[in-house]
């Protein structure tokens, strides 16, 4: 049943030129961003660049553990490219009346929702194997020696990035669903991630200092659960575990998500 959903969205994208171009550019950039760092750092030593008296060239950037975290983390930054695409596969179905005539074919709300499922899974297990393939091989290539126990260390983070895709791409679903309309969708999911509440999470910390409530923003959820790593190459703590309390928190607004989509779908379109 799985496969003939994710046959079904695959059919509906296959021949969509503006689906082709952003998934290609988004692979060919995670594959760029997570295969080059060796080479920038090596082109920074040679311009003379330090990070504290360090040489960029001796960061033990690949080493096993810490390849997870930080392949992670770079990675993370590409997660706007996988939510335009499940933007654009939403909001076609309402300009192109898809959603409808699936439904007079005999698609139940709560089939519709399990084939979009299938594809925000089926994108964010790709990209977690990617990243994985990518950090072994370089770990490999470019690391100081290897341990298994080693490279079986901080995998979690690889569960954690996929958990923060799942929640970001529902996230960018229910604004589609909300907007049907794939600019504004795009431009409202923008605004909200870049401006809107980075500016309330500001307003909080100046007026309150960490308030408790910054941790429940959507966009703040899903982001710490993997933090900044690469201050250890400067010896600053970093926190270099998934904390219990931020996971808890992503699967919370990823359940919240998942359950506005099915009462918007099945409002607008059963009733």
């Amino acid at each position: 049943m799985i496969i003939k959903y994710l046959q079904i969205e695959w059919l509906k994208l296959k021949n969509y030129k503006t689906f082709i171009r952003l998934a290609s550019l988004y692979f060919i950039l995670l594959l760029l961003i997570l295969s080059s760092v060796k080479i920038l750092l090596s082109w920074m030593a040679s311009a003379g660049a330090e990070f504290e008296g360090i040489s960029p060239d001796i960061i033990p950037f690949y080493n096993f553990p810490d390849v997870w975290q930080n392949l992670t983390y770079l990675a993370s930054y590409l997660k706007f490219f996988l939510a335009f695409i499940v933007i654009i596969s939403v909001t076609n179905e309402y300009s192109y009346r898809t959603i409808r005539q699936n439904i007079i074919d005999g698609m139940s709300p709560t089939e519709f929702l399990i084939a979009k499922q299938t594809m925000i899974v089926a994108f964010s297990l790709f990209n977690m194997l990617v990243i994985w393939l990518s950090g072994t091989l370089m770990g490999l290539f470019y690391g100081s020696g290897f341990s298994f126990s080693l490279y079986m260390m901080d995998m979690e983070f690889l569960l954690a990035h996929f958990l923060e895709l799942l929640t970001f791409l529902n996230l960018a679903m229910l604004i589609s669903v909300l907007f049907k309309k794939a600019g504004f969708a795009i431009i409202g999911l923008c605004f909200y991630a870049i401006f809107l509440e980075p500016a309330l999470v500001g307003i909080l910390n100046y007026k309150f200092d960490d308030h408790w409530l910054i941790t429940l923003f959507p966009i703040n959820a899903v982001n710490n659960l993997i933090e900044i790593p690469f201050h250890r190459y400067v010896f600053m703590e970093i926190q270099d575990f998934i904390k219990v309390s931020s996971a808890l928190i992503a699967i919370a607004w990823l359940i919240i998500s998942i359950g506005l989509n099915y009462i918007l779908i099945a409002k607008r379109d059963i009733n």
